[in-house]
């Protein structure tokens, strides 16, 4: 037997022989993420706008677009040095969901790795907002103008009928949703515009792409339109 190991003093009471056990996590030591996400100042934040002091003096910014759906949008800063991201957290903060195209704000900005964001909304002039952009408007040959932005085009002044000339063609497509379409002319000018409603008022019940028809045509700021239609 050992005398070395008959006197062996006691072990020290360890941190896990009694009680719970204090892993150390170095972890736990690290400091909170910056609101920009990590690292610090390097894009533009997940949520909220940033609670950090404003980085920037106040500046002039135009809204050029904002979608409250996906939650963020873009200004242009009236100091030259481009667009800011606009974070629906800083439009909420100023007593906003939404902010139109046009509008005029006063704004501070912070530069991160992603570029500029605006961090705080100071004032807001929605008087200068754009109106909702109307439909396009163009000639009706090659694919209808601005007919194809709504689901139907809108009706409009009746056109002369003593101006009408006989013009016949091939359907080019007609769709029964939008309530317009187009027929190739014979006669070798531009497609000729057909709405809906010349179906109905000529007895038409339908029109197919390769469709013969006979038109009585008349000239339209537009382009060319049929005001009544034989199939």
């Amino acid at each position: 037997m050992s005398k070395g190991r008959d006197f062996r003093p006691p072990r020290k009471r360890g941190f896990d022989d009694d009680g719970p056990s204090y892993d150390y996590n170095p972890r736990q030591s690290r400091p909170p993420r910056s609101p920009f996400g990590s690292p610090p100042g390097g894009g533009f934040p997940d949520m909220g706008a940033p609670s950090m002091a404003p980085s920037s003096p106040p500046i002039d910014a135009t809204v050029k677009w904002f979608k409250s759906d996906k939650g963020f949008g873009f200004v242009e800063l009236g100091n030259g040095t481009g667009d800011a991201f606009l974070h629906i957290g800083a439009v909420q903060q100023a007593g906003y969901d939404s902010l139109p195209p046009g509008a005029k704000l006063k704004v501070n900005v912070q530069t991160g790795q992603k570029g500029q964001q605006v961090t705080r909304i100071l004032e807001a002039d929605l008087s200068t907002a754009q109106a909702e952009r109307p439909p396009r408007t163009g000639g009706f040959g090659g694919g209808g103008g601005g007919y194809g932005d709504s689901p139907r085009p809108p009706r409009r002044a009746a056109p002369d009928p003593s101006t009408a000339v006989s013009v016949s063609g091939k359907v080019k497509w007609f769709d029964e949703t939008k309530g317009f379409g187009f027929v190739q002319s014979n006669d070798g000018g531009k497609d000729v515009f057909v709405h809906i409603s010349v179906l109905s008022s000529s007895g038409v019940q339908r029109l197919v792409e390769g469709q013969p028809v006979n038109m009585q045509v008349v000239d339209t700021p537009k382009g060319r339109e049929a005001i009544s239609i034989q199939a």
